[in-house]
């Protein structure tokens, strides 16, 4: 495989297929160079086949599936847990991509469905949306993003780098209760023109409406900026899909995708908790 530089990202758009109606926001948002990932390819002038690697976990492979060479080094550093974090979601192009990779990286990754969602317009419901009371709704500074990264999503580390990468290209809203967090909408991934938001609602505050609430300002700020929110979530996560919906969120497709984690633990659970079996 071969490593593009920076300013040869774009050089893939004309081969980067997708499937129909569905935006990897995660995949723009290395091209525009706003998030920390690498471009491989198998030839740098005239590629056919490629990888995109978004330091968040997110990977797409894309084009077509006939190099042999290139695909025996894909599957050489999908295979290499030194080569990732501590997960991947690898996302493909097309049927014989998953194929082919399903069967070479069988015993290390399982097959999930992901459900993908486009919003045009917010739902009623949103645009009255109302601060509870009791909670201060706060836009994401640097302390916010900080004490975020630090307290509950480490990933956020590999996702933005830092606090001055998250600010300059990306913004989050939250709710807090007593300078606790209590829901938190941030940017997952921002490119091409799209914008794929990420939501958490710690335990004890959750059945409250506050996602509805945090989202609903995050998703105004998103239209504000030009920006068309996408929605990615397992398609077993039942509050996540009824919470897309409930947004205004129309179902663009289910997708297949397959997952590494490299404690089997996790991924057990997981296979629990979303109707796998």
């Amino acid at each position: 495989m071969i490593e593009l530089r920076e300013d040869e990202f774009r050089n893939i758009l004309d081969v980067l297929q997708q499937p129909e109606g569905i935006h990897h926001v995660f995949v723009y948002s290395v091209i525009d160079r706003k998030q920390q990932g690498l471009v491989y390819v198998n030839n740098r002038d005239t590629p056919t086949a490629g990888l995109v690697v978004n330091k968040g976990g997110c990977y797409f492979v894309f084009g077509e599936a006939a190099d042999d060479d290139f695909n025996n080094e894909l599957i050489a550093f999908l295979s290499d847990p030194s080569n990732h974090a501590n997960f991947f979601d690898l996302y493909v192009s097309s049927e014989e991509w998953l194929t082919l990779l399903k069967r070479a990286l069988e015993g290390n990754v399982v097959q999930l469905t992901r459900s993908h969602y486009k919003l045009e317009e917010l739902s009623s419901k949103a645009r009255e949306i109302q601060i509870p009371a009791e909670y201060q709704l706060k836009a994401i500074d640097e302390e916010l993003f900080n004490q975020y990264r630090d307290q509950i999503d480490h990933s956020y580390s590999h996702l933005w780098g830092s606090s001055e990468s998250y600010l300059k290209h990306a913004f989050g809203y939250c709710l807090q209760q007593d300078n606790e967090f209590a829901s938190v909408c941030n940017t997952f991934y921002i490119g091409g023109g799209y914008i794929a938001p990420d939501i958490i609602t710690m335990n004890e505050f959750r059945n409250r409406g506050l996602a509805t609430v945090v989202c609903a300002y995050f998703l105004k700020h998103s239209f504000e900026s030009g920006l068309t929110p996408c929605w990615d979530c397992d398609a077993g996560n039942d509050g996540s899909n009824r919470l897309a919906q409930a947004l205004g969120f129309r179902h663009a497709g289910n997708i297949p995708i397959l997952w590494w984690h490299e404690d089997k633990g996790v991924i057990a659970n997981y296979l629990m908790n979303y109707h796998y079996v």
